[in-house]
């Protein structure tokens, strides 16, 4: 149980990390020939369709991954927590050795 516990917090930290582009990494120039007005319309149009086919813009994934990284580490820390908190301050083993002493 405890291995798929760490599987799944692996799993989460390492997703927490992904996230969307705020735009393009590489610079577009006007193709040979085209205006600099045709070739904003062309970047408005390109831009348009990709957030049409992702289904939200990187302005809002922004937003939506600030959330969800609060979220899992608000989650992450309160298991982290509550797992501290419920573990014996002294193994049995070391009461055990401190019986056997006479402490």
């Amino acid at each position: 149980m405890a291995k798929y516990i760490i599987v799944l917090m692996c799993g989460l930290l390492l997703s927490a990390c992904a996230t969307v582009p705020s735009g393009p990494s590489v610079m577009a120039l006007p193709g040979t020939g085209k205006s600099f007005d045709q070739f904003q319309t062309d970047d408005l149009v390109c831009r348009d369709w990709a957030s049409r086919q992702a289904g939200t813009t990187p302005q809002r994934m922004a937003g939506v991954d600030t959330a969800e990284g609060a979220g899992i580490g608000t989650l992450i820390g309160a298991g982290l927590g509550a797992a501290i908190g419920a573990a014996p301050a002294i193994p049995a083993s070391a009461r055990r050795w401190e019986r056997a002493a006479g402490c």
